[in-house]
């Protein structure tokens, strides 16, 4: 294994985002009223005065929302939403926002499962507001409503894998290459599917699967060992510089 796996990641736990709004406002008291109604959750803000800004505890953690009157800067979401192929006018919806709303769980915790659903829930109540149009999280910009079906998992006992990471897909030469965006935030390197053989889909629930086991149960995939989903089902891991992420080192599974 490259020393490089284990090396100390600024990434990690850091849990923050955007919501994009079509004009600069927001309803804070239906944000609020939304967050207890989808999820039970009732933030005591330290101070409520501020209609633009949410500053509360959440368990063991703090959470920061607030609106800027603005567009992001240096068209990095209109970048980002180019990533988005579950959304064919990702990129023209992106581009009309006016003014965004800043979102993050902060403080250090031993559960970042648990920081990251506290995450998801705050942005999935966003994306209520009247004015959402696009959460950019992850590397990407997500539809609001295709943001609150993956988080919507959570109330069956599931992780919002999708939520969290973001899964590339793009034809290669010889076949489909697939890779995540987003495992720094848990401490893990990007994976890489290369050259694969089967549909996109297929391709992308695969890593799925692989990126939901290495969360739940904190894995550290090692360089020149095997996946072994049965005894004909396996799979060699390298760790070597990345493909579809050049300029960093990724995980490629066979």
């Amino acid at each position: 294994m490259s020393s490089n796996i284990g090396e100390k990641n600024e990434s990690l736990g850091m849990f923050a985002g955007f919501v994009l709004l079509s004009e600069d406002h927001w309803d804070k008291q239906q944000f609020l009223d939304d967050l207890h109604e989808e999820w039970e959750i009732d933030l005591e803000e330290d101070d409520d005065t501020n209609p633009n800004v949410v500053v509360a505890n959440y368990e063991d953690n703090r959470v920061v929302i607030a609106k800027f009157s603005s567009t992001i800067p240096n068209n990095e979401a209109e970048k980002n939403a180019s990533n988005n192929y579950m959304w064919e006018n990702a990129v023209e919806v992106t581009k009309t926002h006016k003014a965004h709303l800043f979102v993050s769980v902060l403080g250090e915790t031993a559960d970042l499962i648990e920081k990251g659903k506290r995450y998801v829930k705050l942005l999935a109540a966003c994306c209520k507001q009247r004015e959402a149009i696009g959460v950019y999280t992850c590397g990407v910009v997500f539809e609001p409503k295709i943001y609150e079906t993956f988080a919507a998992i959570m109330r069956d006992g599931y992780l919002p894998i999708f939520n969290w990471i973001w899964f590339g897909l793009y034809k290669s030469a010889e076949g489909v290459t697939a890779y995540t965006y987003g495992m720094d935030v848990f401490g893990k390197p990007e994976m890489e599917v290369v050259d694969a053989q089967g549909t996109p889909s297929d391709i992308r629930g695969f890593l799925a699967n692989i990126v939901e086991y290495v969360i739940e149960n904190d894995v550290t995939l090692r360089h020149g060992e095997t996946i072994e989903f049965s005894e004909n089902d396996s799979h060699k891991i390298a760790y070597s510089e990345g493909v579809s992420l050049p300029g960093q080192m990724t995980l490629k599974i066979t």
